[in-house]
């Protein structure tokens, strides 16, 4: 996280206030989200019946793979370069930019 942090502020051209450091990645982090999920999860969690905390799920990358189809992804991948752009569509679905054919040969 510290990594993609830095990358997403060089990207948006911030500067990252070093002395907030520790401070920035305890509020980036899952557990102060889940512990604090009222605040970021719409209405409160009102939803959900177990409230905001089930929300935010830390959810496993590749976890659809065995839920959609071939053609599915395909169509998914396919909808996702158009709306986002090839690199944001690659960053969504495996965290970093990968081009395709290497993504696939993992």
């Amino acid at each position: 996280m510290p990594g993609e942090i830095r990358t997403i502020a060089e990207f948006l051209e911030i500067l990252i206030n070093e002395p907030k450091w520790e401070t920035i990645l305890e509020l980036c982090s899952f557990e102060w989200m889940k512990k604090n999920a009222t605040k970021g999860v719409p209405l409160g969690g009102a939803f959900w019946d177990a409230g905001a905390q089930v929300f935010i799920h830390k959810g496993v990358n590749g976890r659809w793979v065995e839920t959609l189809t071939t053609e599915e992804s395909v169509e998914y991948e396919e909808f996702a370069d158009v709306k986002l752009g090839t690199e944001c569509s690659r960053w969504l679905s495996f965290g970093a930019y990968q081009n395709h054919e290497s993504s696939n040969a993992d």
